[in-house]
């Protein structure tokens, strides 16, 4: 293991479950720090902590703490302060939106709450870092998917706030580039978890595997090790950009590759 990623500090908003859950642990795996915020009642801390212990990683530090809340935002930042002095590596993963089944459900008040909870934080917390530590984490990660060019069913306002994220970090970096932060955003195919079976519904597992087109979705570890290599310090030469993990498969999907498969897929 190089020295490069030791006793390093990292913040994973929303990191109890699915896709933050797995990037938390994989820093953990290579011996940093981890604090992971959770929403609260949404989960009992020591079952995390298990879960951790299970995979022989050290524990994390649990905080609850809600991501639009300033007072909770405060809390979390000074607590981090106190235990380990600094903060390195700053993962925005909340994502909090409504689903959109109809027109009915363009409503102002929605669309803005999607924003708040998951897009500004990733601003918001930045900037809090340096008041509390005095300087800024070298890295701000974020996720996307790739529903910002493709339909994706309820996924309408989720969609524009990743695009927004996307839009944004362009222009952060640009900002942020003489304090030396390097932002940079991770777009993925599909990933099976909670969060995507309750935008799309449990049947999508089943009519992904009626069909067993390979690439139609990606795996946990493979988010989750990219993410870390973009935080190893071994891709600073990589600032203000979307990284696309899709294993290829972005480039060979639609009714092209049904019509030529065809056969093989039962159509």
């Amino acid at each position: 293991m190089s020295d490069i990623n030791k006793q390093r500090v990292v913040l994973v908003t929303g990191g109890t479950k699915g896709i933050g859950k797995e990037i938390a642990m994989k820093f953990a795996e290579h011996g940093d720090h981890v604090i992971i915020t959770y929403g609260w009642g949404s989960i009992e801390e020591e079952d995390i902590i298990n879960e951790f212990k299970a995979k022989d990683l050290p524990a994390p530090v649990l905080k609850q703490a809600d991501v639009v809340n300033a007072d909770d935002t405060l809390d979390l930042l000074n607590e981090i302060k106190t235990k380990f002095g600094k903060l390195d590596i700053f993962i925005s993963n909340v994502s909090f939106t409504t689903l959109v089944k109809n027109m009915d459900d363009y409503n102002e008040a929605y669309l803005l709450k999607s924003i708040e909870y998951s897009c500004w934080p990733m601003i918001e917390y930045t900037r809090q870092m340096k008041n509390v530590f005095g300087v800024y984490p070298k890295y701000v990660f974020g996720l996307s998917s790739h529903g910002p060019d493709r339909f994706h069913k309820n996924y309408d306002f989720a969609a524009a706030t990743k695009a927004l994220n996307e839009v944004l970090i362009k222009y952060l970096n640009y900002h942020f580039y003489n304090d030396d932060v390097i932002f940079n955003i991770l777009r993925t195919r599909p990933v099976i978890t909670d969060s995507l079976l309750s935008t799309l519904g449990n049947e999508w597992v089943d009519f992904i595997k009626k069909y067993d087109i390979p690439g139609t979705h990606i795996e946990l570890e493979e988010v989750a090790k990219v993410t870390y290599m973009m935080c190893s310090g071994l891709m600073d030469g990589i600032r203000g950009q979307t990284i696309t993990a899709d294993r290829g498969y972005d480039f060979a999907e639609g009714l092209q590759r049904m019509y030529v498969d065809a056969e093989e897929l039962g159509l």
